[in-house]
């Protein structure tokens, strides 16, 4: 019950992610919710209810619009006209969350870590609920707990030093404060240490990491986009390694399974 309790109060102290005042003019928009997008939403739930179980895809369906939800509430709060919740937000295939670049990395920054830190509450409060509910309700506390791995796992990987991953443009706009190839290197050797896992364990998981941090060499910082100060390169890595080593505690059962 203590769990619970302490779950429920990080709820509430995170309200203010939902409840903070965005500017009047403006608003969010459903993208992609048409014929194909189904299609192709269905075909990839199906693809990870295939390695997992039919629980884990609808945690996966649920953690990609609570992603989509917090990005597009946090492209509102920065003050863009236009935000989009995408079904499929595959690139090439999804039109952009917002129809203006972001101007600051900053922006960037704080929008690719929103979606992950508004699923940090659900993600405590489920694992609390299964604990207290395991014994009267042993059903209802492992399709709870299966959701939050999933919602664990789903935003470990979204926070991976690849782009377009959230992870990648956050390291991208810190290693651009302090030494602007360091993300570059970084993504190397990620790229190598993915791709020799794969090799050493036969791991399609681990294949498909690799061959996500090769294409995300061929992404190019803007040119006209500010970038981070020290002081808040220092902040947004602090709030970075905080989200992703939650969501990695969260999803470790998974991940784990699946490497």
């Amino acid at each position: 019950m203590t769990l619970l309790l302490l779950a429920i109060a990080l709820g509430v102290m995170a309200l203010p992610l939902v409840t903070s005042p965005a500017p009047s003019q403006g608003r969010i928009h459903a993208s992609g919710f048409n014929g194909t997008s189904v299609v192709i939403g269905f075909m990839v739930t199906i693809a990870v209810v295939a390695v997992t179980s039919p629980l884990f895809g609808f945690g996966f369906v649920l953690a990609v619009l609570l992603h989509e939800l917090g990005a597009a509430l946090a492209i509102r709060l920065i003050g863009h006209d236009v935000a989009r919740v995408r079904l499929v937000p595959l690139p090439f295939m999804a039109a952009p969350r917002s129809d203006r670049p972001f101007d600051h990395a900053l922006e960037e920054s704080f929008v690719a870590l929103y979606g992950p830190a508004l699923a940090i509450p659900p993600v405590v409060i489920a694992f609390g609920l299964a604990h207290v509910l395991a014994p009267v309700a042993p059903g209802l506390a492992n399709f709870l707990h299966i959701t939050a791995v999933m919602l664990g796992s789903f935003n470990f990987v979204m926070l991976l030093p690849f782009l377009p991953f959230g992870g990648g443009r956050v390291m991208r706009g810190i290693s651009d404060a302090f030494w602007p190839q360091l993300g570059m290197f970084l993504t190397l050797f990620m790229t190598a240490a993915f791709a020799s896992a794969a090799l050493r364990d036969q791991s399609l998981a681990m294949g498909i990491l690799a061959a996500a941090g090769l294409q995300s060499l061929l992404h190019r910082r803007r040119a006209d986009q500010d970038r981070l100060t020290h002081n808040q390169a220092l902040l947004v890595m602090a709030c970075y390694a905080f989200v992703l080593t939650v969501h990695f505690t969260a999803g470790f059962r998974l991940l784990a399974e699946l490497v």
